[in-house]
């Protein structure tokens, strides 16, 4: 019994220590022309360290291109008529629909705000063989950098300011960014979020009334939107 009993509390501290730790996740991106390096740092306790480093990525020139083909029917007049319960269903449709996406939002924002942003440096070098071009360019890298920065702000925990710039270069075509970011979160934290994903989607698909909607209600119970 006693030796059940110490088992036990070993385990339960073990489980409490798993909560509490806070984990420091380092990224470090370059990108040089078409030389790009990424590195992501895991740090436990300051002593545990793992490491992924990707030494080369390098965007292939030749990318297929995606096509999109509208079909549309010509030469027949259509007519249809909505009645007062299909304008009643599609409400309901749409009600049910928000009532999911707010749901999981919800418990994404909780979870963004437990997250800890102790460092961020990004910084753009641009250019472009066309002066006026590069100009333009550089005022939208600078919009999307801001953009960026503020749904941050808004939704993490800002430790330091970020630092960010954007250089235009007017002499030579030039492409360049490095970011530096480390954040922390605890692992409870992390856990506690994904149970409660997990339970959100387990609680069953929305039921749906019209098309194309309806056909969600009726596929593998093991899935949600």
């Amino acid at each position: 019994m006693i030796v059940a009993l110490i088992i036990i509390a070993i385990i339960f501290l073990l489980f409490l220590v798993i909560w509490f730790t806070t984990v420091s996740i380092l990224i470090d991106f370059s990108h040089r022309q078409d030389d790009d390096h990424l590195i992501i740092q895991l740090i436990i306790w300051k002593v545990i360290r793992y490491k992924i480093k990707v030494p080369k990525i390098k965007v292939e020139q030749d990318e297929p291109t995606i096509t999109f083909k509208k079909e549309t029917n010509t030469g027949t007049n259509e007519h249809s008529e909505i009645t007062p319960e299909e304008i009643s269903d599609k409400l309901a449709d749409f009600k049910e629909l928000l009532e999911h996406v707010l749901g999981l939002k919800t418990i994404i924002s909780k979870f963004l705000k437990k997250i800890k942003v102790e460092q961020l440096e990004w910084y753009t070098t641009i250019g472009l063989k066309d002066a006026a071009l590069t100009g333009k360019i550089t005022g939208v890298i600078w919009a999307v950098k801001g953009l960026l920065i503020a749904f941050l702000s808004m939704h993490m925990n800002l430790i330091q300011l970020p630092t960010y710039s954007v250089t235009p270069s007017f002499q030579i075509p030039l492409s360049e960014t490095t970011l530096k970011c480390m954040f922390k979160l605890r692992i409870g934290n992390a856990i506690l979020a994904g149970l409660k994903v997990f339970k959100f989607w387990r609680g069953g698909k929305g039921s749906f009334r019209t098309k194309p909607l309806s056909k969600v209600s009726k596929e593998d119970p093991g899935q949600s939107i």
